[in-house]
This record gives C-alpha cells, sequence and structure tokens, in this order.
C-alpha cells in the first residue's frame, strides 16, 4: 500500500472523530446554554477535546490540531508546513476549483519523517452563531468575541465557506 493510502487510512477516521465530536458538543451546548456560554466553553473546553481524541490514538498521532489562514485562537495557527497545506485549499478556492477531499504532505523535521493528513473544514450552519457576519451578532456575543479572542479573524464567513483544516500527524513505523 502506498504511504499516502495508509496515512489516510489511519489519519481520516481521526479527523473525522475530531470534527464529529466538536461539532455534537457544540450543538449540544448552543441548545443548551446559547451562544456566549458555548463560546466561554469553546475558548475553555475545545483544545482539550482536541488533546483528548488525540490522546485516545496513542502515540503514533503526534499531532491532532485544527488550524486557519483566519485564526481566532493563536495556538491554532498554522506552522510552515500547515501553511503550506492551506495554500493547496485556498489556490482552488482562488480559482473556483473544486477542493481536495484531503491532502497527505511528508514532514521532515528534526531529523524525522512523519506524515501529515490534512481534512478542509467548512462552515454549517451551528458555525455561523460565532464565525458569522458580526452584523448578525449580538452586541454580548461580540463583546465576549473580543474579550476571549482579541486578535480573532474568524469571523464573516457564510454557509459553505472553506475554514480551515483538521491536521492528523502520523508517525509511521518501519513496518507500515
Amino acid at each position: 500500500m502506498e504511504k499516502s493510502q495508509a496515512i489516510e487510512k489511519i489519519a481520516a477516521p481521526i479527523a473525522q472523530e475530531l470534527q464529529e465530536s466538536l461539532k455534537n458538543i457544540l450543538t449540544t451546548k448552543l441548545k443548551e446554554i446559547g451562544p456566549i456560554e458555548t463560546l466561554k466553553f469553546c475558548n475553555l473546553q475545545a483544545l482539550a477535546l482536541t488533546d483528548q481524541v488525540k490522546e485516545k490514538h496513542g502515540a503514533r498521532i503526534t499531532l491532532l490540531k485544527r488550524t486557519s489562514d483566519k485564526i481566532r485562537n493563536p495556538l491554532n495557527k498554522p506552522d510552515y508546513a500547515e501553511k503550506e497545506a492551506l495554500e493547496i485549499f485556498l489556490e482552488a478556492q482562488r480559482r473556483h476549483e473544486p477542493f481536495p477531499s484531503s491532502y497527505v504532505q511528508k514532514v521532515e523535521q528534526n531529523w524525522t519523517t512523519k506524515y501529515r493528513y490534512y481534512k478542509p473544514l467548512f462552515i454549517g450552519n451551528i458555525c455561523l452563531n460565532c464565525h458569522g457576519s458580526l452584523s448578525q451578532m449580538s452586541p454580548s456575543l461580540k463583546e465576549e468575541l473580543q474579550k476571549r479572542y482579541p486578535l480573532d479573524e474568524a469571523t464573516g464567513y457564510k454557509l459553505g465557506d472553506f475554514r480551515g483544516l483538521i491536521t492528523v500527524e502520523v508517525s509511521l513505523s518501519e513496518g507500515d
């Protein structure tokens, strides 16, 4: 099996699990506590939830993260390899071409070879609550966004817009 197929087989279900778990939790929280409290929850818990999914899959998953060209949380800032991957998707967007369903990248770091799987994220209905047009948000939600994310770049999206990537970095052993 080609390496990229091996990486995809390992990483795609993990990316899907992260996306679905965040979506399900945020959907539930929005219904239970509304957008402002959900924003607070997301601010405090989204990275921890990401880490939980990563840890569940063991040592071969060396990085699990969400990133974008328009970040909200500085901890999700793309590194050099993620910037390169983002550019592939952004170029498809600029050309009005179909987005790749995923992208596998070989990354050489610290004399180690790892592979990254990227899954694109698109804005869904629930995302619009905190990532949509500022003019559609309540003043209190805008105030909370400003307080928690003073350098926020992640608003103004419309339904279906490209939001960013889920990064799953996989370390293959010699037998893989």
